[in-house]
């Protein structure tokens, strides 16, 4: 490919071909074209070369279409590890060997940011490349994953970065940002927790009720994550994104209280992909919730504190029953989810684990629900029940 220069390349104007930023990360599609913000950000990225066998045109390619799905379709999920094909086994091992890979990143730039006050910007949007690609051929299996320290309260700022940050990417992918801007929300969204490392942890890891001066203190993460991003000089997209992450669509939020529009679009997107990290991770004083049920406490939220299209963006990746739930159905058989449905989220593809009698399935039946169904989803079952029925297949 050849190797062209960032100032060389010409705004207003379309390349022919895809731009590469690396071997692997796509900068450019043809239909996208190339803006002064765009070369402003990857200097600041201190990038200054990128590498095409296109040219540049005065418009876009006639027709354009990137062919990829929405997260969900062709995912696949099952507890039982005997019924997995070889090849999901395999994505599934390669899904938790890049999570715990890039929760140990993120453990050491955030130590590095405690002992040395530095924050590289090129690593860290270096990683973000890497996720970016990884998601594009394991997105059901990255979201699903459960990785080895997900429980560790020492792991846990580590944890649920990388987490909020694989959901904003997807989101960000649903709805199409560019490549440019998803390495911008990417690195805010791994980053929003910075200022909790500069908070006590005996404060943010408590396990008892915690004060009014203590939940003050908490409140000040995002402007201190904000003022160190801004002052280690972070595109004024991430820094405000962080800044902004707590704030509400009915200005409830903090630490401004702004509403509705003056809300940025990533402080949109990281605000709903926390809140489901966090619902759905195990912390000191609580359990962790199933990811229906964490998405069920979102959606109570829908035009009040989360954007609703940010949220309906959510429930199309994961679906209302996200892969793995376990749930009951109105005739008393119970089951897993398997596959999500695009089209319907309230009805997805089962695996069929004990019939209504209780009685466990050998070769576990494959049911697709549908709305017009007689049988339906009664409701998720309980983590006692989900004990129950693992026990049946020991």
């Amino acid at each position: 490919m050849n190797k062209i220069s960032i100032d060389s390349l010409p705004e207003g104007k379309y390349i022919s071909e895809p731009v590469y930023l690396d071997e692997k990360y796509i900068l450019l599609s043809p239909d996208v074209e190339v803006t002064s913000e765009l070369k402003t950000i990857l200097k600041k990225w201190e990038y200054k070369f990128v590498y095409s066998n296109g040219s540049p045109q005065d418009t876009p390619p006639a027709t354009t279409g990137t062919g990829q799905a929405g997260l969900g379709a062709g995912d696949t999920a099952d507890p039982l590890a005997g019924d997995k094909p070889l090849k999901e086994q395999e994505k599934e091992r390669e899904s938790l060997e890049f999570f715990n890979e890039t929760v140990l990143f993120m453990e050491k730039f955030f130590n590095t940011f405690k002992e040395d006050n530095a924050l590289p910007i090129t690593r860290i949007s270096d990683k973000v490349k890497e996720i970016v690609t990884f998601l594009k051929e394991h997105r059901g299996y990255l979201i699903n994953v459960k990785g080895e320290n997900d429980e560790s309260p020492d792991s846990y700022l580590s944890v649920h970065s990388v987490k909020s940050a694989i959901l904003s990417l997807a989101i960000g992918e649903y709805i199409k940002l560019p490549p440019h801007k998803l390495i911008e929300l990417g690195i805010a969204a791994l980053l929003h927790e910075l200022g909790m490392l500069l908070i006590p942890p005996n404060i943010y890891r408590s396990n008892k009720k915690l004060s009014d001066k203590e939940k003050q203190i908490i409140k000040t993460h995002p402007v201190i994550s904000y003022k160190a991003l801004k002052e280690a000089e972070y595109p004024s997209p991430i820094f405000l994104a962080v800044l902004e992450h707590h704030e509400y669509v009915n200005g409830s939020g903090y630490p401004r209280g702004v509403a509705g529009d003056k809300i940025s679009l990533y402080g949109k997107i990281i605000g709903v992909a926390s809140a489901y990290s966090a619902a759905t991770s195990k912390r000191e004083y609580r359990d962790s919730k199933d990811g229906h049920s964490g998405i069920m406490d979102l959606l109570q939220g829908k035009g009040i504190k989360y954007d609703e299209n940010v949220l309906r963006a959510l429930v199309y990746i994961i679906s209302v029953y996200p892969m793995g739930t376990y749930v009951l159905l109105n005739n008393g058989a119970k089951g897993i989810v398997v596959k999500t449905n695009l089209e319907t989220p309230k009805n997805p593809i089962l695996k069929l684990l004990t019939d209504e009698n209780g009685t466990p399935y050998n070769r576990k039946p494959i049911l697709q629900t549908h709305p017009e169904d007689e049988i339906q989803i009664a409701r998720t079952l309980s983590k006692e029940e989900i004990a129950e029925v693992k026990a049946l297949f020991r």
